[in-house]
C-alpha cells in the first residue's frame, strides 16, 4: 500500500495526453444539459467533485447502460428501461491522465481488475481520481470496465471555457438498444 503523497507523486509522473473527437453517453431523457455529477462513479467517489462521464465506441455505451440500469435488478430488461437519450459530444481537452496502457495503471497501482471491477467497487480508482483532481489535471482516460472501448472522465471545473465538451447531436432510445455482450456470445458462438 502506498501513502497518498505517493500516489500523487506516482500521477504526477503518470502519462498525460490531448483528448479529441466524439464521445457518446447515454442520459435521462429529462437530461438538461451536459454537465456531470458528483454523486460518484468509478473516476469520483460520492460527494466529492464533479465528473462527466463519456464513452466511445458507442457499444461500450450500451453495455454501461446496461451494467447501471439492467443486471443490478433481477428480471430486468433493456426494454423495461424508460426511454434514454443518447449524447453524441465533441471534446477536445489537455492534461488528460492516460491509462490506457497497462504500463501507465500499474504505475498509479491500478490493476486491470481494478479498471475492470463490478459497479461500485471503485475504491482504488478513487484514490487515483482524487490524486489527479487534487493535481488540477483535467480529467481520465482509461479501458472501458467493458472491455469494448474507452471511458472519459471529465473534471469539468478544471477546464477552461474554450475545453467545456460541446454537444453536437442526440437521439432518443426508447428502450435500451441490444446488448453488444449478448450479441458478441451469439456471434462467437456460430460455427459457420
Amino acid at each position: 500500500m502506498v501513502s497518498r503523497r505517493e500516489l500523487i507523486v506516482a500521477v504526477g509522473r503518470a502519462p498525460r495526453t490531448q483528448v479529441e473527437g466524439t464521445f457518446e453517453r447515454h442520459a435521462s431523457r429529462d437530461w438538461r444539459g451536459l454537465t456531470g455529477s458528483s454523486a460518484g462513479g468509478r473516476w469520483g467517489p460520492p460527494g466529492a467533485f464533479s465528473v462527466l462521464y463519456l464513452g466511445r465506441p458507442r457499444a461500450s455505451v450500451v453495455v454501461e447502460a446496461y451494467r447501471h440500469l439492467v443486471d443490478p435488478f433481477d428480471g430486468m430488461t433493456g426494454d423495461m428501461v424508460q426511454p434514454r437519450r443518447l449524447l453524441l459530444v465533441e471534446v477536445g481537452v489537455s492534461d488528460v491522465l492516460d491509462l490506457r496502457d497497462p504500463a501507465a495503471a500499474a504505475s498509479v497501482g491500478l490493476s486491470e481488475a481494478d479498471l475492470r471491477s463490478p459497479v461500485g467497487e471503485y475504491e482504488p480508482c478513487w484514490q487515483v481520481a482524487r490524486a489527479a483532481h487534487q493535481l488540477g489535471l483535467h480529467g481520465i482516460l482509461a479501458p472501458a470496465a467493458t472491455r469494448l472501448g474507452e471511458t472519459f472522465a471529465i473534471f469539468e471545473e478544471h477546464l477552461a471555457p474554450k475545453e467545456l465538451p460541446r454537444l453536437v447531436d442526440e437521439e432518443v432510445w426508447e428502450s435500451l438498444p441490444a446488448d453488444p455482450r449478448r450479441l458478441r456470445a451469439v456471434k462467437d458462438g456460430d460455427t459457420a
